[in-house]
């Protein structure tokens, strides 16, 4: 079997587990579907981007780590894509170490603990902010600006669009004083 045919199976069993759950999902209530529905949406949308894109003349060729690379962890031999000029090889990913992954840790933690201190939406504010500036990903300025309009949507989200009341933090007793 070839690696196209493989690529559109893959696609084929993923976009039946988004229409599956697109289909379970509009049984819920009319709340309870905000969420999973746009989801399962956007993600068959970008697995029909994908479709079309292996499927296009050289759409593999191109783009030789897809899906199935991606899910069997290993990136296309040369005799199964065309090769490419050497110039334009992205370098092998590093290896994984402790300390990366203790950094992983490290943040998933902070934003835990952001979380029970603080709730959620002020927690999304600092961490996101927080991450984007010391990463270098963005300067200062714009990691302000993507924690705010990430802090806003998940208050538009739960807060607005679900009305859900939610957890205000450990300090809430303190911010209660004032």
């Amino acid at each position: 079997m070839n690696r196209r045919a493989q690529e559109n199976i893959l696609a084929a069993v993923i976009a039946s587990l988004f229409v599956g759950y697109l289909i379970v999902a509009s049984g819920f209530g009319p709340n309870a579907r905000l969420v999973p529905l746009p989801i399962a949406g956007i993600g068959l949308l970008c697995l029909l981007i994908q479709i079309v894109r292996q499927n296009r003349e050289g759409g593999l060729e191109r783009n030789t780590f897809g899906p199935l690379d991606l899910l069997i962890g290993k990136q296309a031999t040369r005799s199964e894509a065309k090769t490419e000029p050497k110039a334009e090889h992205a370098p092998a990913p590093k290896a994984r170490s402790a300390a990366r992954e203790l950094q992983a840790f490290g943040f998933v933690g902070i934003f835990v603990a952001l979380i029970v201190v603080l709730g959620p939406v002020p927690a999304v504010f600092l961490f996101s902010a927080g991450y984007l500036a010391i990463s270098k990903h963005y300067p200062l300025w714009k990691a302000v600006a993507s924690a705010a309009a990430f802090a806003i949507t998940v208050y538009l989200l739960f807060v607005v669009g679900l009305e859900l009341q939610l957890y205000h933090g450990l300090l809430e007793p303190l911010v209660d004083r004032f």
